[in-house]
């Protein structure tokens, strides 16, 4: 898997090594509190949006109008 390398401040860090749990990278960590939303986990999330089928299939094609195929992969384009 690729890499990314980000700058922090001493602080920032300081703060992520405390909320770290020991086992844990700091891959793992990012991942884990960027998946969770005001608390809670992105997953408590699923399903609550009640649509209809007129609205999911406007949503499939604002996604697809916002996607370019880029090397036999889809990717969004900016």
């Amino acid at each position: 898997m690729a890499s990314k390398t980000i700058t922090i401040t001493e602080d920032v860090y300081q703060l992520l090594k405390l909320l770290k749990k020991q086992d844990e990278s700091f891959s793992e960590l990012l991942r884990r509190v960027a998946m969770q939303v005001n608390g809670q986990k992105l997953e408590a999330f699923f399903g609550l949006w009640d649509i209809n089928d007129q609205e999911y299939k406007e949503i499939q094609e604002e996604i697809k109008r916002n996607l370019i195929p880029y090397n036999g992969k889809m990717r969004k384009f900016d």
